[in-house]
C-alpha cells in the first residue's frame, strides 16, 4: 500500500474552501489581511529565535535553484530526526514538487520524475501541539486524517495557513510545523507561481501539478 499518495487529502478540502473565501473579499479585505499576516508571521518568527541549541538545516538544492531549511529539532523532535533519516537515506533525492498550489503551499515526498512512488512505511507521531504555527515559509508533514499518520510529504507553506494549526477549542490535531525556510523562499514562489494542470497517476488524479517538472536534485544536511 503507497502510504504517501494521499498525504495532504484532508488539507485539500481546506484549501479549496480557502480559495473561494479569497475570491469573494475585496481589495481592502485582502489588503488588511495581509498585513495582519505580516505582523503576526513576524511575530511568531521571532518567537523561534529563542532556541538555546543550534538547529540542524537542510539544503535542498532542486531545479529551479536552492533551498535551505532550518529545523526546530527543541519544538518537533520525532518530526525532525524522522525527516533528517529520510533526508540522509536519499529519500528525497529525485523527488519533485507534484503539487504547487498558489496562496498555500508547495509540496514534494511522494513521487520521482517518472511518476514512481516512493513508499515510506515508517509514520511519526504528530507534534502539532508544539505551539509553532502553519506561517508563511514554515515547512511541515502532510499526513492522513489520522494524526499520527504522517511519513514522508512535506509542504511549505506560501501564506500564513492557520487554519492547519492545532486547536484544542476546535477540536483540530493540526499539522506539524518543524521547521521554516531561511534562504530560497524566492525560489519556493517560483514553484508556487508554476502553471499547473491534473495530472493522473495510476488513476489518482492529482490537481496543481506543475506542468514544468520541479525536481530536488539532492536534499542533504549542511553544516557551516
Amino acid at each position: 500500500m503507497n502510504t504517501t499518495r494521499f498525504a495532504l487529502g484532508l488539507v485539500l478540502a481546506i484549501f479549496t474552501f480557502g480559495i473561494a473565501s479569497d475570491e469573494t473579499d475585496s481589495d481592502v479585505e485582502q489588503a488588511m489581511e495581509g498585513n495582519a499576516e505580516e505582523s503576526q508571521e513576524s511575530s511568531e518568527n521571532s518567537n523561534l529565535k529563542e532556541s538555546k541549541q543550534e538547529n540542524p538545516k537542510v539544503l535542498l538544492d532542486t531545479s529551479h535553484g536552492t533551498i535551505m531549511l532550518e529545523l526546530f529539532a527543541d519544538k518537533a523532535p520525532l518530526t525532525v530526526k524522522h525527516f533528517l533519516s529520510l533526508v540522509d537515506d536519499g529519500h528525497y533525492d529525485g523527488i519533485i514538487f507534484h503539487r504547487a498550489h498558489k496562496g498555500f503551499v508547495i509540496q514534494a515526498g511522494s513521487w520521482d520524475q517518472e511518476l514512481n512512488s516512493r513508499d515510506v512505511t515508517e509514520t511519526v507521531k504528530n507534534e502539532a501541539m508544539n505551539g509553532v504555527k502553519n506561517s508563511k515559509g514554515t515547512i511541515a508533514m502532510a499526513r492522513y486524517d489520522d494524526p499520527d499518520s504522517a511519513s514522508a510529504d512535506f509542504f511549505i507553506n506560501t501564506k500564513n495557513n492557520h487554519m492547519l494549526n492545532y486547536s484544542e477549542s476546535e477540536g483540530k490535531a493540526g499539522y506539524t510545523v518543524f521547521g521554516k525556510v531561511t534562504r530560497g523562499m524566492k525560489v519556493v514562489h517560483e514553484i508556487e507561481n508554476l502553471r499547473t494542470k491534473t495530472q493522473v497517476v495510476n488513476g489518482l488524479e492529482l490537481e496543481n501539478f506543475p506542468v514544468d517538472t520541479v525536481v530536488i536534485t539532492q536534499a542533504a544536511q549542511f553544516r557551516d
